[in-house]
């Protein structure tokens, strides 16, 4: 019952000074506007691009978009659009003062959000108060992703091939040794091919041939080392050969050139701002503007009532 006759004297002093309240509520309402034109409140306009992972090798256990959202957001793309477009003119921050870069990355983080959709896309929005700059800045982040990527590709790719060209190199200089040998058994053993020569040199001795029993004298004595020098050559040749492939699919990455990212919504020039929403400031304002003329009458109603008693009692 009490909660009702302090809800009903409430409402009786918004009926006693209801015109009062109009006149703030719309005042207050008007000056909102107002000050929430481009005069007082410079627009922003907003320029976004949705984009998928594409052609990435990872580099850990997170997904292809997690390793995106990682590269796109990382300090390498910050600085580069930061110096390509000179933020620190145009966000008005001097650069030579205590504190400039920490808080150029917070204008950059205010205004560039990159994150992660429902569908495992990676988006990039941009706000500015230039729609054409919004819409650029969003490319160049999209172009500078795919150059960094690429050259992590191709400092891996690189690093491969030097790799890759050391351990062919050594093979090439163990098979000239091996090739030496073999050659050696060929040119003062007559020795070459044991399955080949078999025949041959058996019909050979049994004719009467004194040379053919020399080499079948040398087989008996050189076998073994001839076929583990014959095995161990064949062996470091496909090894060599593989390393090999690997070295041409290494120079093959380092002149490859491709991009990273598989971009599904392109950004655009917004030819609507998106921030201030005027008739929100506005609502906000006359509701606010109601309200603190509420309670300074009720303030004042509260001060007028002890002197009314006091008045009464004389």
């Amino acid at each position: 019952m009490e909660s009702y006759f302090k809800t009903k004297s409430i409402f009786d002093l918004i009926a006693k000074w209801k015109w009062h309240l109009l006149i703030i509520t719309v005042v207050a309402a008007i000056l909102g506007y107002v000050f929430s034109c481009p005069y007082f409140i410079h627009p922003k306009f907003k320029s976004s691009a949705v984009m998928y992972p594409a052609n990435i090798v990872p580099h850990s256990d997170e997904s292809e978009s997690e390793q995106m959202l990682q590269m796109v957001a990382s300090d390498d793309i910050k600085f580069q659009i930061i110096e390509k477009y000179d933020l620190y003119t145009h966000y008005g921050i001097d650069k030579e003062a205590k504190g400039s870069l920490a808080k150029m990355m917070e204008y950059y983080n205010d205004n560039v959000i990159i994150e992660k959709t429902n569908n495992d896309a990676v988006k990039i929005t941009v706000c500015d108060e230039d729609p054409q700059m919004a819409a650029d800045m969003v490319n160049s982040i999209i172009e500078g992703y795919d150059n960094l990527e690429l050259k992590m590709e191709i400092i891996k790719a690189e690093e491969i091939l030097r790799i890759y060209t050391d351990a062919a190199n050594l093979k090439a200089r163990v098979i000239d040794s091996l090739s030496d040998i073999m050659k050696k058994y060929g040119t003062e053993y007559g020795m070459i091919d044991l399955s080949s020569q078999t025949r041959a040199l058996s019909e050979a001795s049994a004719g009467g041939r004194g040379d053919a029993n020399s080499i079948i004298k040398n087989w008996q004595e050189y076998r073994a080392d001839f076929v583990k020098t014959d095995s161990l050559l064949n062996a470091t040749i496909a090894r060599y050969n593989k390393d090999m492939r690997i070295c041409d699919e290494a120079r093959r990455d380092i002149n490859r050139k491709q991009t990273f990212s598989n971009v599904v919504s392109r950004p655009y020039v917004a030819d609507k701002k998106f921030y201030p929403v005027r008739w929100i400031i506005t609502l906000f304002c006359g509701i606010g503007g109601c309200l603190i003329g509420i309670i300074a009458i009720a303030i004042i109603e509260g001060c007028r009532k002890p002197k009314e008693e006091v008045g009464t009692q004389d």
